[in-house]
């Protein structure tokens, strides 16, 4: 309880009790406890006012908070029902085509077959990554472990190497010896894989990848480069939106999600860590993730 009330409310019983041993006249004690009393809640009144008011205002800011937390909730349900219904609607025609009697034609089958194939593992990425990026954002708990950064880039290098290959994309691994950092070493595999897949999906034949960490002062420094495509300026601040995509017809046609950069960015924060955006069109991106001390 406030002091400024408490002894505000025991003034105020002190005078009344006085009052009343004090006056003899019944109607005179009467109306000086009456004045006692309403000048105590007079006081209370001042006293209470800037606490009720920065009552109010917490409570309309906690309201103001669910307020934005279901209109991001009842946006993500959408674009994930938008995402989800573009696949299922292209596997359910080509299914019903097929039932039709296209499947007598062999060449008809197969090609429908690979088309119904590539939209049903574009539907598991998809409900992959809605998987983990919940499951990121339901973490109460953070691990934090020693992390060996020159093992976790290996790793990463060696299971995107194969998807590097197959769009003629080197990657160049020009990390540092010796460096470390505090976290969850599987979350810190998953960004980069995010990272490098990402700069490998926006790259072209021919074009590099690489990933550079060194430390800058006492920040570990981490960055993922390539030569693609790069990104619009307008575009800089949107493309950690989840189903935000800078093109999205080549998303398509690579696979994406929409959902990548958005699960990157939520990893990051469970390290402490910021990211930064540098890209010209035409001539690639690097992302930059900077580790606290």
């Amino acid at each position: 309880m406030n002091a400024k009330v408490f002894f505000t409310i025991l003034a105020t019983a002190l005078l009344n009790i006085l009052a009343a041993v004090l006056i003899p006249s019944t109607v005179i004690r009467a109306i000086a406890v009456a004045v006692i009393s309403a000048a105590g809640i007079a006081l209370l009144v001042i006293f209470l006012e800037k606490p009720i008011y920065d009552m109010k205002m917490q409570m309309r800011q906690v309201q103001q908070e669910n307020d934005e937390l279901e209109r991001m909730r009842s946006e993500f349900v959408g674009n994930v029902t938008h995402e989800l219904k573009t696949p299922l609607t292209s596997i359910s025609g080509f299914v019903e085509t097929l039932q039709s009697g296209a499947a007598d034609d062999p060449d008809i089958r197969t090609k429908f077959l690979d088309i119904i194939s590539i939209e049903t593992e574009r539907l598991k990425r998809l409900i992959d990554d809605v998987l983990v990026l919940s499951n990121i954002e339901a973490e109460s708990e953070v691990i934090v472990e020693k992390i060996d950064v020159g093992s976790c880039i290996d790793t990463v290098m060696e299971m995107m190497t194969p998807i590097a290959d197959g769009k003629g994309v080197k990657l160049v691994n020009e990390v540092e010896g010796g460096l470390t950092a505090k976290g969850d070493p599987d979350r810190f595999r998953q960004m980069f894989m995010n990272l490098v897949e990402n700069a490998i999906k926006y790259s072209d034949e021919g074009g590099r990848v690489w990933i550079t960490g060194y430390m800058n002062g006492d920040h570990l420094q981490m960055a993922v480069s390539d030569e693609g495509i790069g990104i619009a300026p307008e575009n800089i601040d949107r493309i950690f939106i989840r189903f935000f995509r800078v093109d999205k017809s080549r998303s398509n046609k690579v696979g994406g999600t929409g959902l990548g950069l958005s699960i990157v960015k939520h990893i990051a924060s469970l390290f402490g860590a910021t990211i930064s955006v540098d890209s010209k069109l035409g001539k690639g991106s690097t992302f930059y993730i900077t580790f606290p001390e």
